[in-house]
């Protein structure tokens, strides 16, 4: 793009240059001091199953990153992750980001669909992914569990676990770091984190980021004339891709007595943006008239546009509105806020943990309806989340030989559309001003489970574990229906109102009636709440084995079995689809974790393969997204991750994936055929058998160089690169839209000067050679495109840090 202050050429140079320099003055002045204090790679105590341990000494996958390394490596969302984590696949729609690990996982974000890679904070699990992906300011570490974690976080863990840890409150001293920054599309951020000791036994913290990026990455374009679109689009249009957030969270920490301590937490979060909104349609995928039947009726502003009749776009434009018909704004608005709190309490024999946790949610996402510059449809989803869990852990003390735990959890979780209304021309030619769509599900999950790690030797370990789960899901809806007045032709074709409604929802007869009676009725109702579908009982155990060997004393070998568990479920959206079977994922996985060369290089190898029952995928219907079931599917794999500290202040990274993943059972699979001359897609049957499963790229690899120097003298420079890249991937189970292949390249530099220790100066840069790739898909069946959301161009930026 022009106006870069740096080419990408000149940027990565320099560092490059930068760090070869500096690597041999840095040492060369102070090599003496710097061998006696290097002692390679840093030690990372995580938690992966519910107890304090070394990653390394963990018989489990875990990718753990310190808040140090986050800082360091520009990591600032959970978005980010995916760039040093090669597993990681992530879809980010705005507010949202989905994640999948070894090829398991959804993208539908939907109220009431719970992801199967789930999140937890500070020990809480978040039912909907749009909370738990606010600002990673303040963080301790983040661990990426890999495989299924039912056993010990249990709820819906069939692909594995993202546990993100915050910084809790020190009693030892005060403490306080800021930073101010500014980038390219006049995006301003900000940070604040304080700590407070409060006498002898309290303690607080207090962390607020705030981001707000005002210019778009793209314009939102109209056509001059909708019935000329060889004009061309109107200069009077909006940048779009933007968004602004807030997010804050304090900690307060009692320390009652030597043997107990209670923790409370509070949270807020807030933002709105377009970025991620699936609003720019693939070439060739769209159409002026998403159903030809509504030509000749009074007012009609569709226009039979073939798709190569349309100018073309830039990368980042979408095609909203301006010209003649009314500006479309796509977007999504949050707000959201929790507490929980936990008291651990020590009884001699055991330790005792309890955790609550409440939080709730309101969100309004606005869409155009066609993604297209004619005024079709609108959408507006309210969508409510609400949840409270409280969970139990009876475990063992951190001095027993043995180390096992007991637990029970809770969880009482609502969810839903209140309502989802849409409106606009092609519902006012049906003789209709507005639809209101209610949509609500209600779960209350109960659990117990358990789990030992028993000692056969001093180097062989033997772990078991079981999980029995009670999900109890209900739900009701039912749909409001505003007549305009007036009288409709009995003989009217096919339109939008027979798309939404003849499908299902009990509203057949209402529909017959509309049509032969003549009078158009004041109002109608279509209620779903009768469905017997919507009251089901779902159980499940589930287990996990494992074995591991200390080969030597940084050489630990492993092998385990598990079986992991997501609920069955309904969709809020459509009320008529049927309800989801549980989801249900047998996983086999051999592994070797080695630290070398006196910790100078850390090597682990895992070998994986997962049996997949009745997976939960997305489906598209009259414009609107719900999860169904496939067969069945498998994966398997190997991943490496490599880490190596060669000389002091240096550190190397590498890691590979290799991914297969395919149904092995899906023969009613959906997919979507475009109408050449309309541009609209309609829903047809396919068998994906073999096909490749969605989000999964075949090979991944994940690399970058981490040099921090000190220039006596001078000051400390610390020189970040990181490097990832991706083989193409099909955005649907029919593989029939691929996301290209990808490489993308991060760098930073910072320097803190000698006589100003408490002060960094941190220049940055994303996406440093401006590739162009796609975070988000739809497919609008029923509507009239394919349509995408663009990942962010090259930005770049400087901040101002400063720590007390």
């Amino acid at each position: 793009m022009k106006g870069n202050i740096f080419g990408t050429r000149a940027f990565v140079g320099g560092l490059l240059a930068g760090s070869a320099m500096l690597a041999y003055s840095g040492t060369a002045q102070a090599q003496d001091s710097a061998d006696e204090q290097f002692s390679g790679l840093q030690t990372i105590v995580v938690t992966a199953q519910k107890r304090e341990q070394n990653v390394q000494d963990t018989p489990i996958s875990v990718t753990a990153l310190s808040g140090e390394t986050l800082a360091a490596q520009g990591i600032e969302e959970v978005a980010d992750l995916k760039a040093v984590d090669p597993s990681l696949q992530i879809g980010e729609a705005t507010g949202v980001v989905t994640t999948f690990i070894r090829g398991i996982g959804n993208p539908v974000t939907t109220a009431g669909n719970e992801a199967s890679v789930p999140v937890y904070i500070d020990d809480v699990y978040f039912t909907r992914a749009a909370f738990a992906y606010f600002d990673l300011a303040s963080i301790e570490r983040i661990e990426i569990l890999k495989g299924p974690q039912g056993t010990l976080f249990g709820r819906n863990a069939s692909g594995g676990v993202i546990n993100v840890v915050t910084a809790d409150p020190d009693l030892s001293s005060p403490a306080l770091k800021a930073s101010l920054g500014y980038g390219n599309y006049q995006t301003m951020d900000a940070t604040f984190y304080g700590n407070m000791p409060i006498g002898d036994s309290v303690a607080a913290n207090l962390s607020v980021s705030y981001n707000d990026q005002n210019q778009g990455w793209g314009r939102n374009k109209g056509l001059i004339d909708p019935l000329n679109p060889s004009l061309g689009y109107s200069d009077d249009d909006e940048d779009y891709w933007k968004g602004r957030s807030f997010s804050a969270r304090g900690k307060l920490l009692f320390d009652i007595s030597d043997a107990i301590d209670l923790k409370l937490v509070g949270y807020y979060v807030n933002f709105r943006s377009s970025i991620g909104i699936y609003s720019r349609p693939f070439p060739g995928t769209l159409g002026g008239t998403p159903n030809p039947a509504l030509q000749g009726f009074a007012d009609n502003p569709f226009i039979p546009t073939p798709p190569q009749a349309l100018p073309e776009l830039g990368f980042y434009d979408v095609p909203l509105g301006g010209g003649q018909t009314p500006t479309q704004e796509m977007f999504d608005d949050v707000e959201g806020y929790g507490f929980s709190g936990r008291l651990d309490i020590e009884l001699g024999f055991a330790d005792l943990v309890s955790i609550t946790a409440y939080r709730e949610s309101d969100e309004l996402y606005y869409s155009a309806g066609n993604y297209s510059p004619y005024d079709y449809a609108q959408y507006s989803l309210n969508i409510v989340d609400e949840q409270f869990s409280q969970e139990f852990q009876l475990k063992s003390p951190s001095t027993s030989a043995i180390n096992w735990i007991l637990g029970l959890y809770y969880l009482d979780a609502k969810g839903g559309f209140a309502p989802t209304t849409i409106e606009g021309p092609a519902v006012e030619f049906s003789g209709i001003q507005m639809i209101d769509i209610n949509g609500q599900q209600d779960v209350k999950s109960y659990a117990a489970f358990g789990q030992i790690t028993y000692p056969v030797t001093d180097r062989l370990n033997i772990t078991a574990g079981l999980r029995y789960t009670i999900d109890e899901v209900t739900g009701n809806g039912f749909t409001d229906i505003t007549f305009l007045p007036g009288v409709i032709d009995p003989n009217a074709p096919f339109t939008f109102r027979d798309q939404i409604f003849n499908a299902g929802n009990n509203c057949t007869g209402l529909l017959t009636e509309f049509f032969t009676g003549g009078a158009v009725p004041a109002a109608g109702i279509c209620d779903g709440s009768g469905n017997p579908d919507y009251d089901r009982k779902f159980k499940k155990l589930t287990w996990r084995g494992a074995i591991d060997y200390d080969i030597a004393d940084d050489v630990l070998a492993y092998a385990s079995v598990s079986r992991g568990y997501k609920a069955g479920t309904f969709n809020t959206l459509p009320l008529d689809s049927p309800a989801l079977q549980p989801e249900v994922v047998d996983a086999y996985e051999v592994g070797l974790k080695s630290e070398l060369l006196d910790r100078l290089l850390r090597l682990n190898i895992a070998l994986f393969w997962n049996d997949i029952e009745n997976p939960q995928i997305q489906a598209q219907r009259n414009g609107l997204v719900f999860l169904r079931n496939a067969g069945s599917a498998r994966t398997k794999g190997v991943e490496v991750d490599i880490t190596a500290a060669p000389a002091p202040g240096l550190t190397l990274r590498a890691a590979a994936s290799y991914l297969d993943a395919k149904f092995t059972d899906f023969n009613d699979c959906p997919t979507y055929t475009v109408i050449p001359s309309e541009g609209a897609l309609v829903t047809t049957g396919t068998d994906c058998t073999g096909n490749r499963m969605p989000y999964t790229s075949k090979w991944k690899f994940a690399g970058g160089i981490d040099y921090l120097a000190d220039i006596v003298g001078t000051g400390e420079a610390r020189f970040t690169l990181n490097a990832s890249y991706s083989t193409k991937f099909p955005w649907d189970a029919d593989n029939v839209i691929y996301e290209p292949s990808r490489f993308l390249l991060d760098g930073s530099v910072a320097f803190t000067p000698e006589d100003y220790e408490h002060v960094t100066f941190r220049f940055w840069m994303k996406n440093i050679t401006g590739k162009k790739y796609n975070i988000n898909y739809y497919a609008q069946a029923g509507g009239s495109a394919y349509s995408s959301a663009p990942g962010a161009p090259r930005t770049y930026g400087g901040e101002i840090i400063f720590e007390f």
